[in-house]
């Protein structure tokens, strides 16, 4: 397996800690969820005063009828991975660009995120997180810092593994197109 696709079974894995996490939020005790926190946040590495943590949660201790009241609103999706750009960073290490989707079915086929990773210690650790910045018009999207480590990727990938093009937005999907084919190696 290339680095590339190391990167892409470890932020599928992360997603699907995440859509199990998310699925607790209405549907399970406060230790499951406290448990799938812990979890999801084996995958991330806070910097020094860059505070990290998973997208779910809840407040703990809610009554089950309240929890029941909030999974009736909610229409989740497990957030897709439409592709993995893989980057080098100034000091020669990898950098990895993971674009995926929102978490609900209504925001399932557009661009809803961006989580970067890093080696850290030997192991890929998730070290930001990206929202699309609305405020700017798209094409290219734009997005804006969410937490973690602020990130400047170098003009264009080394490699992308483009997974499953955007679908709910016409300048997602052409964001994707030029992504993938800025460079050769897939």
């Amino acid at each position: 397996m290339t680095p590339i696709d190391d990167a892409v079974t470890f932020f599928n894995s992360y997603l699907d800690v995440e859509h199990e996490g998310n699925v607790a939020i209405y549907s399970a005790s406060d230790e499951v969820v406290k448990e799938l926190r812990a979890r999801s946040m084996t995958f991330w590495q806070a910097s020094p005063g860059a505070t990290l943590s998973p997208s779910f949660g809840r407040p703990m201790g809610m009554h089950p009828d309240q929890v029941a009241d909030l999974a009736r609103s909610v229409n989740l999706a497990r957030r897709t991975l439409f592709m993995v750009a893989e980057y080098r960073g100034p000091d020669g290490g990898r950098l990895y660009a993971a674009f995926t989707s929102g978490d609900r079915a209504s925001t399932a086929q557009s661009y809803g995120g961006l989580l970067h990773a890093a080696e850290v210690a030997g192991e890929l650790k998730i070290i930001a997180s990206y929202k699309e910045d609305f405020d700017k018009a798209s094409p290219p999207v734009h997005w804006r810092h969410s937490q973690g480590v602020e990130i400047t990727l170098p003009a264009a990938p080394v490699a992308v593994r483009p997974l499953e093009a955007p679908s709910g937005q016409a300048a997602h999907q052409e964001d994707w197109e030029g992504l993938r084919d800025s460079v050769t190696e897939y």
